[in-house]
């Protein structure tokens, strides 16, 4: 049974954890992200930004909210599921030990390839396989990188700064 959950919280895995407050630099990164793919991704796919996303084993009000979710573009009557995803992408500050060991191994059990964007870091992680969890930080994309993401090139320093533009 589910209980009332407070807006800064997230049941994950049959508990309710304390998301930590959000800093400039995630919602920053968050928006620059958003910009790039509706942009970007062309038709086909949608943006949802903090929505929730039905995983197996973690599904109706206890789905995770994805920090950034691109889907199958179309009319969900019920929540949108891991097959509906093509990828997910977490950003993360205090909150990425708990991204990076909780919510980033159900994605790739799902088959969602997933990243995180490590404000901390300043890099993105890219976890697309089991193999690529056994690794500390996934493959990692530093500012000098890019990422390609549905045939999407996006420097990974347009996250960081104003400077470079997709």
């Amino acid at each position: 049974m589910m209980r009332n959950v407070e807006e800064r919280s997230e049941p994950i895995e049959d508990a309710v954890h304390d998301r930590s407050p959000r800093g400039e630099a995630e919602r920053y990164a968050v928006a620059k992200l958003n910009r790039a793919l509706c942009r970007g991704i062309g038709p086909g796919y949608i943006v949802r930004i903090r929505e929730a996303v039905a995983v197996p084993g973690w599904f109706g009000a206890g789905a995770p909210e994805i920090e950034i979710a691109v889907l199958s573009d179309k009319f969900y009557r019920s929540l949108p599921t891991a097959s509906d995803a093509l990828a997910f992408i977490e950003v993360a500050d205090a909150t990425y030990e708990e991204v990076r060991l909780r919510k980033i191994p159900l994605y790739v059990a799902a088959g969602v390839p997933s990243w995180i964007v490590n404000i901390g870091s300043r890099q993105i992680e890219s976890y697309r396989s089991k193999a690529d969890l056994e690794l500390p930080h996934g493959a990692v994309y530093t500012e000098h990188d890019a990422i390609e993401l549905l045939s999407l090139t996006i420097p990974v320093s347009y996250l960081f700064d104003v400077v470079a533009r997709p």
